[in-house]
């Protein structure tokens, strides 16, 4: 079974290990992943992006955790030079 996004929503792999990329106000919850699947209604986000959230649904699917949101709640794309 595949997953599948839809409307605008975003479904991200979390990263295992945590990034100190960013300054983060106290109690604000931040992390990155890879973005696995995209809705077609999704207009800055592709597969395959790895991107930097603070907000999402966690789910467990196939034993893997998971996070969907919707596009506009990814805070940014991370681009490794």
């Amino acid at each position: 079974m595949t997953l599948k996004a839809n409307q605008n929503c975003v479904i991200i792999e979390p990263d295992v290990e945590k990034h100190e990329l960013f300054i983060i106000p106290p109690g604000d919850k931040c992390e990155t992943g890879i973005a696995v699947a995209i809705g077609p209604d999704c207009v800055d986000i592709k597969v395959g992006d790895h991107v930097y959230f603070g907000v999402g649904q966690e789910f467990k699917h196939d034993g893997k955790n998971y996070i969907v949101m919707r596009e506009p709640h990814i805070l940014g794309v991370l681009e490794h030079d």
